[in-house]
C-alpha cells in the first residue's frame, strides 16, 4: 500500500501534472476559485464542495478514477472502480 500524500503533496504533483499538459494555468484558476468557495461555505456544504472540486479538477486533467482504484475520500467511494471481467 502505498503512502497517502498529504494536500501540499497532492497538488504539487497535479500542477507538475498539469504543467506538461499545459493546463498549469487553469489548474491553478481552479485551486483559486475551490479554495475561496470552500473557504466562505458554511460547515455543513463543505463536504460536498470538496468532492465537487476534486472531480472538477479529474475533468480537467482528464483523469478517470474507474480506470483506476476508484476515487474514495474521507472513506466515502465516490466514483467506483470499474471491475474487469477476465
Amino acid at each position: 500500500m502505498s503512502k497517502l500524500l498529504t494536500e501540499l503533496e497532492t497538488r504539487q504533483k497535479l500542477l507538475r501534472f498539469a504543467r506538461r499538459i499545459g493546463a498549469e494555468a487553469d489548474l491553478r484558476h481552479l485551486f483559486d476559485k475551490w479554495d475561496k468557495l470552500i473557504a466562505l461555505s458554511p460547515l455543513s456544504e463543505k463536504f460536498e464542495m470538496v468532492k465537487m472540486a476534486i472531480l472538477e479538477v479529474q475533468d480537467l486533467l482528464d483523469i478517470h478514477a474507474e480506470e483506476n482504484e476508484g476515487l474514495t475520500i474521507n472513506g466515502e467511494v465516490i466514483v467506483p472502480a470499474k471491475i474487469n471481467n477476465v
